[in-house]
């Protein structure tokens, strides 16, 4: 699979481009010196592997260029002729206008212009979703294994926003469950465990969610939640056969000796608690009263200076300044004291508040009880103790629900102790496949990375390593860098420098260990070079030259001229697109800025 062409319906505005199977190069020439310190240059040679991932059906987002601005790009329809690794082409059409609805005919010649109208599309203006399906089975990406195409080609075209991190690419901002298992499965390890063992993660996550909010609806406490409700709910069934016995035989002797108790017991004594209560923070409150009350400071500098005058004294200066610094500081800290009482009091005005209000509800609640007792009116008896079973009954009818509920909590800590042993069971599969992985020399994994060693060492005269370890979740972390001749990881791979460095080498290493598969064999390397010396910036354009060569795959390579080493001069047939600042004939489309 590699980029053959890519074309518009506004040849004027938009130049065909040509790609070689091997390597390429998309070149930009700064003629005004003042765009050199700009971080883009407006060329549009980042906008061309958007513009590739646009064609090969990326899903729209308000920020991408041609969605962006409408009023320009809304007229545009693009083609983009690829070639199988069969042998044969593709191409395929997709608007701006009309961007869900895609067309696409295979061909056996390439360099093909199907512009216009007129053409015999094997699937014409099929829904996106369709045309991906389609572009799967003509692509036959079989390494992919459960993915798709897209997946493949998001590592295949790497934007500046893409050197940040060597395996994550900026695109893949979500959970890890979006990318890292793909990774995984790239690098040979068993994909289908890394993936479940996300899943079981975020099940396990939103069980636990579930049983905390269960069990607040229930008010859940320490200890065996049914023992305590099973017994709540019996003391209250053993209350409403009492109750209902009462009115059967009307006899309330029982319900008598319960508002006694009552009485004696809980709404007196509590009435005597708000009492005491009352007496004291009344009597905080007066006294707060009294000190918020109390004036300020009445002592004058002046007067006092005057009386000293006349029975001959003098104040000096000093005295009267250091004096009035310390009535202003007696004011400062007498307006903090009193905010401090303000605050207290409205506390305590409160509190009284709110006890007076508990106390006429429990004056209340005597009253009634003593008019019960003094009744001998057993009719009114009757229907204060049939209103009482009510209350029971309902409690009744609450504490069951309660119990279902608490069966149903019963239920999901089954399921979530069954999730947590099958987590553990796939951590252990995680951890047991990684390390057959890592000691297979003739494996995927290894070949990634004697390819990555052969790239670092080529082209930085370094030691380059790629490793995996299972992380506290079970999961795998990929780690590339460079190592010293201790064999230390060195700091140099935490510089922006390397670090693009890397992510072009792991790339390659990818492409190369896969050359023989059915996998992708195109990379798009925006930039890069620019992070290197010289005499690097050879021996990586040597290496790529050699190693894509070698291995059957297709570089595109972005660069601004000056970035290259000087006398240096690519070969004309690599040189598939020249991008330039000298007006709009030397932009992507060759029109004026927007």
């Amino acid at each position: 699979m590699k980029i053959s062409r890519i074309y518009s319906n506004f040849e004027n505005e938009f130049k065909t481009i040509d790609f070689c199977n091997g390597f390429n190069v998309v070149l930009g020439q700064i003629f005004h010196p003042e765009n050199l310190q700009k971080d883009a240059h407006n060329l549009g040679k980042s906008k061309l592997s958007e513009l590739i991932d646009f064609c090969l059906l990326k899903g729209r987002n308000p920020v991408f260029f041609l969605f962006k601005f409408p009023l320009i790009f809304t007229k545009y329809v693009f083609f983009i002729e690829i070639l199988l690794n069969s042998g044969s082409y593709i191409t395929i059409r997709r608007g701006v206008d009309r961007n869900t609805k895609i067309s696409i005919k295979k061909h056996d010649e390439g360099r093909q212009l199907y512009r216009g109208d007129g053409w015999s599309w094997d699937y014409e203006d099929e829904p996106i979703g369709v045309a991906k399906t389609i572009l799967d089975s003509y692509f036959d990406l079989a390494v992919v294994g459960a993915w798709d195409y897209r997946d493949a080609v998001a590592y295949c075209l790497r934007s500046q926003e893409d050197y940040t991190e060597v395996f994550k690419l900026d695109k893949f901002r979500g959970q890890h469950v979006f990318w890292k298992p793909y990774l995984g499965h790239i690098l040979g390890f068993e994909a289908s465990a890394l993936v479940r063992n996300y899943q079981l993660k975020n099940e396990i996550d939103a069980l636990s969610i579930k049983l905390i909010e269960l069990k607040k609806l229930i008010g859940a406490v320490q200890g065996d939640q049914e023992e305590i409700l099973n017994r709540h709910l019996q003391a209250k069934m053993d209350v409403a056969k009492s109750l209902k016995w009462q009115m059967e035989n009307l006899n309330f002797d029982e319900s008598d000796k319960k508002h006694i108790e009552d009485l004696t017991g809980e709404i007196d004594s509590e009435l005597e608690d708000i009492n005491r209560v009352k007496y004291y923070l009344s009597a905080r409150l007066r006294k707060l009263q009294k000190t918020a009350g109390a004036g300020g400071e009445r002592f004058n500098i002046d007067s006092v200076s005057q009386l000293f005058e006349e029975a001959g004294v003098v104040f000096g200066e000093q005295i009267k300044r250091s004096y009035s610094e310390l009535v202003e500081f007696n004011r400062q800290i007498t307006s903090e004291r009193r905010e401090f009482v303000r605050q207290q009091k409205e506390e305590l005005e409160q509190n009284l508040d709110d006890i007076s209000v508990r106390a006429s509800e429990l004056n209340f609640e005597r009253s009634k009880k003593l008019s019960y007792l003094n009744s001998y009116d057993i009719f009114s008896k009757y229907k204060e103790v049939s209103q009482r079973l009510a209350e029971v009954d309902f409690s009744i009818v609450e504490i069951n629900k309660s119990l279902e509920v608490n069966e149903s909590i019963k239920n999901l800590e089954e399921d979530y102790r069954k999730l947590l042993r099958d987590k553990g069971g796939i951590v252990d599969s995680i951890r047991i496949n990684r390390d057959e992985v890592v000691v297979d020399k003739e494996g995927i994994y290894n070949r990634i990375k004697d390819g990555f060693e052969d790239y670092i060492s080529g082209v930085l005269s370094k030691n380059g390593v790629i490793t995996t370890e299972q992380n506290g979740e079970g999961n795998l972390d990929y780690f590339a860098g460079l190592i010293g001749s201790d064999g230390k990881i060195t700091g140099e791979s935490d510089g922006y420098s390397y670090k693009k460095i890397l992510c072009i080498g792991f790339d390659l290493a990818v492409m190369s260990a896969y050359s023989d598969m059915k996998f992708v064999r195109f990379l798009y390397h925006d930039g890069g070079l620019e992070t290197l010396d010289d005499r690097k910036k050879i021996e990586f354009i040597e290496y790529v030259r050699t190693v894509s060569s070698i291995n059957g795959f297709q570089y595109i390579l972005t660069v601004i001229e000056s970035d290259l080493p000087a006398g240096f001069k690519f070969p004309d047939h690599e040189v598939v697109r020249v991008l330039h600042d000298d007006g709009p004939s030397g932009r992507l489309f060759n029109i004026p800025s927007w």
